[in-house]
């Protein structure tokens, strides 16, 4: 029997209502707090170039993506002094952003391409939500939403009261398509969402065939367990092994190991890890799905997937 171990956005669930959009509105939530805020048009940019922040690489979770596209975008703006001494948001003057997102067609890309980044957001990334990561506090408001965001850190939302994107998750494949990927085979789930927001979708749309999920929190509290044992801080969220390694040593008799991402991260994790994983690049999700195909081969994809179906045509039953 084989072990078929999965991401979940953008290979399990289509996240581009909910993440990605989340994302979207957080950076422009974040920014319109500024001087010239007002100037700013939604989408600030295209999930297409959200898409290629994404691929670059280094981002364990979509906060760290939210952050590192409000530093590409601030490289733009007006925000005085960077660092700890600098101005406070409200100082910054975003006016000049404003007008070269209006004249660029590709505005995260060019800047990418600079090899520019603003530090002036990361004393706004510091911390958690509710003391003093405003950053994250803005994502997860928008995604969680009024009532999940409360039940979650027990005080109420501050930057948005509507309801939450991740009501607008569906699935790429169906129930039926994984319960036959299940009978023969063995399924699993390392994702880097926080473990209640990894669970919500499978308890959703009734996923009970997954037998492991490890996520963020496992991520982080083998993480405050080094630091706390060695002084050293490392981060264990992809591409980091970590959570392959820790999965397949539950499977032992596995025949076969595959892991199945979307970006180059998930597949560097399959490569690095200390077990045989065969990484299998997930292109269906991407908005541009020939460049997607590109950078999960050029980060060592052994198989590429292009359409769910394609999921039990290869992987169904025991033949893998």
């Amino acid at each position: 029997m084989n072990l078929l171990v999965f991401d979940m956005d953008g290979v399990l669930v289509d996240v581009s209502g909910s993440y990605r959009e989340a994302t979207r509105q957080a950076a422009y939530t974040f920014l319109k707090g500024c001087r010239g805020g007002e100037l700013l048009k939604e989408p600030l940019f295209s999930l297409e170039e959200l898409a290629a922040v994404k691929q670059s690489g280094g981002l364990n979770n979509d906060w760290d993506m939210t952050h590192r596209i409000i530093s590409l975008l601030l490289v733009m703006a007006d925000c005085g002094e960077a660092g700890p001494g600098g101005a406070v948001r409200e100082q910054w003057d975003v006016a000049p952003l404003a007008e070269y997102l209006a004249a660029s067609r590709r505005p995260l890309s060019a800047i990418m391409e600079s090899g520019r980044l603003s530090k002036a957001a990361d004393r706004y990334y510091a911390g958690d939500v509710g003391s003093g990561n405003v950053i994250k506090q803005i994502f997860q408001e928008i995604y969680l939403g009024r009532e999940l965001f409360q039940e979650t850190y027990g005080f109420e939302p501050q930057y948005c009261l509507q309801d939450g994107l991740i009501l607008k998750e569906k699935l790429f494949t169906s129930r039926s398509l994984l319960q036959k990927l299940a009978a023969g085979n063995r399924l699993a789930i390392a994702t880097g969402r926080p473990k209640s927001e990894a669970l919500y979708p499978l308890e959703k749309h009734g996923l009970d065939m997954f037998s492991t999920v490890f996520s963020f929190d496992e991520c982080e509290a083998e993480e405050k367990r080094i630091l706390e044992k060695t002084g050293c801080q490392v981060s264990l969220g992809k591409p980091s092994p970590f959570m392959l390694d820790s999965i397949a040593s539950l499977y032992s008799d596995a025949e076969k190991l595959y892991y199945f991402g979307d970006v180059g991260d998930d597949m560097k994790a399959a490569k690095s890890s200390r077990y045989p994983f065969a990484a299998v690049g997930i292109t269906y999700s991407a908005p541009d799905k020939e460049a997607s195909a590109k950078a999960l081969l050029e980060c060592g994809a052994d198989i590429l997937i292009h359409s769910p179906e394609e999921l039990t045509d290869i992987f169904g039953g025991s033949h893998v």
